[in-house]
């Protein structure tokens, strides 16, 4: 391996890589992309380099594995696609290359449409340097080759595709969002044990970059072996917010994201692994909704209420359960859910003189014909229902989509609920699971209920988003903007982040007590 230039030099030159990572916004990629292929950093550059890896001194030659853990819009890609183009541009490789033989950079992603991502970001780099752009010498849809005996190639992440090429960079780009399970014959560690030997020639690079995602896998296994001063000092490991690498991105956009959902924010922008199981809503969140002392509220004419129901089969260890609540505008014009009842039925009970009781609540007290219902019972739910005249709608989301979506409505104090205390030890209990694939998935605790908690949830997401998931959010944004004076449409990027949700002094008391006997 000859360099014919130095990264140093390649990314201070605008006719090189100069014009790819520019600026002070991207100084600590720059130092970290210098450091990584053995070149020396300056004092001031090392007192960098400490901050994000917590290590002394850099390592005086090209690392084996480069690990970032980074939030998103960290500008993990670009550097990885910059990396790409200085290894089979601007070094040459000819002394580690059979006659014959072209070295290949490899770029792996978990689906081909992200891979795709980084050879647009390598092959406009290439574009726009006028030394390199020569360079390209054949195209197709994953691949450049290139004029060094080089050949730059995206694919998809699976480990029988990447056997059998001499690499001379391996970016595995997402790597915490691969399999992790032990019995995936695709998993993130069978696809790191097939990519590694395709560097024994050359001493290649795998640079591997993700945004965090559970304590599981092998890029947790990698942090926790070799991050800091006692990590290998041939095995680099790099963890930051999306703040360190990208001091552009504006700071709204992280700060509305910790205000919906702190957890999932101090994941996807803090940097930080994911606790496999975690509390979802906080006690004092879930506190800070409750009226208290108020048990129910009455009915209340001009009111449009709604009610769900999650319905369970009178034999098990769950519930049947009815949440009612109407939508009120508050004195600052902010739409907010209110709890009116709840009704529980505890088992063992008759389903069918169950649905009588709720029928009788629904019709006979509140009015309601229409309700919604999870999706339990198949098509026996809503003809139980339809006997009496309630039309039963199955939820269009699972009760785990129900709680995300319902999530905002707690942290942004737009509902209020009734004083209830096992709806309120349930919805304190409801707990966070992280998947392999890195999705959310919310459900008691084990030998615990969610039954009220379900219900609660399930009709505040239907007040809330009438027109289902996403829609009904970005509905609301758009009203949101429009109460403030603020045009909905003044931009494609703007992702409403400047607007903020505020606790209004002086907010009304919702309902009233029930007469005690």
């Amino acid at each position: 391996m000859r360099k014919l230039t130095t990264m140093r030099e390649a990314l201070a030159d605008p006719d090189v890589l100069g014009h790819a990572l520019p600026g002070d916004s991207w100084l600590n990629w720059r130092i970290l992309l210098i450091a990584a292929v053995g070149e020396p950093l300056t004092d001031t550059e090392r007192m960098i380099w400490r901050e994000l890896t917590g290590r002394d001194h850099e390592p005086d030659c090209m690392v084996d594995i480069w690990l970032v853990i980074a939030g998103r819009r960290s500008g993990k890609s670009r550097a990885m696609a910059v990396l790409g183009v200085y290894l089979s541009t601007l070094v040459d490789w000819t002394d580690t290359l059979s006659v014959g033989e072209r070295g290949l950079a490899l770029l792996v992603s978990p689906s081909q449409r992200q891979a795709q991502n980084v050879l647009s970001y390598a092959k406009g780099i290439i574009e726009a340097s006028s030394l390199l752009s020569g360079t390209i010498e054949g195209e197709t849809q994953s691949s450049l080759t290139l004029a060094r005996g080089v050949d730059l190639e995206v694919q998809s992440a699976d480990w029988r595709r990447a056997r059998g090429s001499t690499c001379v960079l391996v970016g595995l780009d997402e790597a915490a969002f691969l399999y992790s399970g032990e019995d995936s014959a695709n998993s993130d560690r069978e696809i790191v044990v097939a990519l590694k030997p395709a560097l024994a020639t050359t001493g290649g690079i795998m640079m591997i970059t993700s945004s965090p995602s559970a304590m599981e896998g092998i890029v947790y296994d990698l942090h926790k072996r070799h991050a800091g001063p006692q990590g290998d000092s041939r095995m680099l490991v790099v963890q930051a917010p999306t703040s360190t690498l990208n001091s552009k991105l504006p700071r709204d956009v992280i700060d509305r994201a910790f205000a919906d959902d702190p957890a999932a924010a101090e994941s996807e922008y803090g940097g930080a692994f994911r606790q496999k199981v975690a509390a979802f809503l906080p006690r004092a969140v879930v506190e800070a909704a409750v009226d208290k002392g108020i048990g129910g509220r009455c009915v209340r004419i001009g009111h449009r209420y709604a009610a769900h129901v999650d319905p369970a089969g009178g034999t098990g260890r769950d519930s049947m359960t009815l949440a009612i609540a109407h939508k009120l505008v508050d004195p600052a014009g902010r739409e907010i859910v209110i709890v009116d009842a709840l009704a529980e039925i505890t088992p063992p009970f008759d389903p069918d003189e169950a649905v009588a009781m709720f029928c009788q609540i629904l019709l006979g007290q509140w009015g309601i014909r229409e309700i919604t219902v999870d999706h339990y019972g198949a098509a026996w739910v809503p003809s139980a229902f339809a006997r009496f005249g309630v039309t039963a709608t199955p939820s269009p989301v699972t009760t785990s989509e129900t709680y995300v979506e319902a999530l905002p409505l707690f942290t942004s104090r737009r509902i209020r609920l009734i004083d209830h205390q096992r709806s309120i030890d349930q919805l304190c209990g409801l707990r966070r699971k992280v998947g392999s694939a890195g999705r959310d998935a919310v459900d008691h605790a084990s030998n615990g209920h969610d039954d009220l908690a379900a219900a609660i949830c399930a009709v505040a997401r239907k007040l809330s988003a009438p027109e289902g998931g996403c829609h009904g959010w970005v509905a609301f944004a758009e009203r949101e903007l429009r109460r403030l004076g603020i045009d909905p449409n003044r931009g494609a990027l703007t992702d409403y982040d400047t607007i903020r949700v505020v606790r209004h002094h002086g907010e009304p008391e919702f309902g009233f007590n029930f007469p005690k006997p």
